[in-house]
């Protein structure tokens, strides 16, 4: 005779804190079945197994010793890099899917006579046009959605030209301030701060 489920009467499951807007079954990290009256006693164990086990440390020591919160941050890291990983999926996915034959070239992204605040602006309008796409790409074609794809990364390259015509425009003092600034954030890549604003880059030439 099958076992009897029905006394497990609360289902938990488990995301990443920081991707709760992505609850898909794909971000899943573990779900189980107990019963109820055992919850307690089971978040008192998961939380001991983290601290004991796998040197973790529960949200009530975070917010009291973890002044800083370096966890937040390396987990925003962590989540950042997830995301770019899945943007640059999607692009490969849509080049390979390549573009219509009567598709005319398109220009290459400028900057000229825009402000920052305007290449700004421009990059967060294409910016919310690609997260209504991932939001529900079945309401678009394939060529709607490698528009909005092709905007989006145009619309970073002029934020990268925006930078560094900034950059070039400060005195040495000014720029070595700037590059300690840079330098500072860790949620990007050194490597990649010195290719936007020292790199030969082709659509750099406006």
């Amino acid at each position: 005779m099958g076992r009897d489920f029905s006394e497990l009467n609360l289902q938990l499951v488990m995301y990443d804190f920081n991707d709760t807007e992505d609850e898909r079954d794909d971000n899943l990290i573990a779900g189980v079945a107990i019963r109820a009256e055992d919850a307690a006693a089971f978040a008192a164990d998961v939380e001991k197994l983290a601290v004991e086990k796998y040197g973790g440390a529960t949200f009530a020591d975070l917010l009291e010793e973890d002044i800083d919160d370096e966890s937040m941050a390396a987990a925003l890291r962590l989540r950042n890099a997830k995301r770019n990983a899945a943007l640059v999926a999607d692009a490969e996915r849509a080049m390979a899917a390549g573009m219509p034959k009567e598709t005319k070239r398109r220009p290459r992204p400028s900057i000229k006579g825009k402000t920052f605040e305007q290449v700004e602006d421009e990059y967060g309008r294409a910016q919310k046009r690609w997260e209504e796409l991932q939001a529900d790409p079945d309401s678009y074609s394939a060529e709607e959605a490698r528009e909005r794809l092709m905007d989006f990364v145009d619309a970073g390259l002029c934020v990268d030209m925006a930078m560094r015509r900034h950059f070039e425009s400060l005195d040495p003092q000014a720029q070595s301030e700037m590059l300690k600034l840079l330098a500072a954030d860790e949620s990007v890549s050194a490597s990649y701060w010195f290719d936007v604003l020292f790199g030969n880059w082709p659509h750099f030439e406006e």
